[in-house]
């Protein structure tokens, strides 16, 4: 994969215009719009059409390569409402530097007599999911499921006997959801948690696109304060004010601060 833009100035004015391009959109197209801004690939697609866990591969660099290596979570314990503030190692939940998309060919599960043929799932399959209709959690998620079996599944038979992929039995599509999940294990991280007040464990997963978003939106707001503050004070221009060094700049402020 690419480098990112090395200049500050570069890096700023290209984050600065996704933030603002991307604001009103909805979780999955500002993960995916990112990720075009700053690695774009030859094909504006490419990502789109990329598994969950290389997306999510390059979203864990970016946020490395932007607020640093380490991840600071908060979270309430399911079991005693307790709050808890934990840190992580991005290179712990996902080895750097990641592969650009690979589009790698069908993968196969054989198991019980069935032969299957299928794809990981990308974004473009989650965008595609129905939404939640029936008010019933359970009866939605086995919905969400079947339909991203009827994308993802190219080839099912057992016996000889063709089988689409919606159609699976239950037990044979959460036999292959557990494969796709060990193909891909970027794709849905959960963080081993640890309660101090109750010592009970659960999984908790991490939505590296969510995280990135909110730290980038935190960073995108403090730089407009900035810029406002100094052009109202100095009658610079937004651009000149971006041109300075975050070292400059914070100087500036403080003078104006004093």
């Amino acid at each position: 994969m690419s480098a990112p833009p090395t200049s500050a100035e570069t890096v700023q004015h290209t984050l600065l215009l996704a933030w603002e391009r991307l604001h009103a959109h909805g979780a999955q197209a500002r993960a995916l719009g990112l990720l075009q801004a700053v690695w774009p690939q030859p094909d504006p697609d490419d990502w789109r059409r990329a598994s969950v866990g290389e997306r999510d591969g390059g979203l864990f660099q970016l946020q490395a390569a932007l607020f640093g290596p380490r991840l600071q979570t908060q979270a309430a314990c399911p079991f005693c409402g307790e709050r808890l503030e934990s840190q992580f190692d991005i290179e712990d939940l996902c080895p750097l530097p990641v592969r650009p998309p690979s589009f790698a060919q069908p993968l196969e599960f054989v198991d019980r007599g069935w032969h299957i043929r299928y794809r990981l799932p990308s974004s473009e399959d989650l965008q595609a999911l129905p939404e939640a209709a029936s008010g019933d959690a359970e009866t939605d998620a086995r919905a969400a499921v079947a339909a991203l079996l009827q994308r993802c599944v190219l080839h099912a038979e057992r016996g000889g006997r063709r089988v689409d992929g919606a159609q699976l039995p239950a037990n044979v599509a959460q036999r292959l959801g557990e494969r796709m999940a060990q193909d891909d294990p970027v794709a849905d991280l959960r963080l081993d948690m640890v309660c101090p007040a109750c010592a009970r464990h659960w999984p908790c997963a991490l939505d590296i696109g969510a995280y990135l978003w909110g730290e980038l939106d935190d960073w995108a707001q403090d730089l407009l304060v900035q810029v406002g503050a100094l052009a109202r004070h100095y009658g610079w221009s937004e651009r000149d004010i971006l041109a300075l060094t975050p070292l400059r700049r914070r100087f500036y402020l403080d003078l104006v601060q004093a």
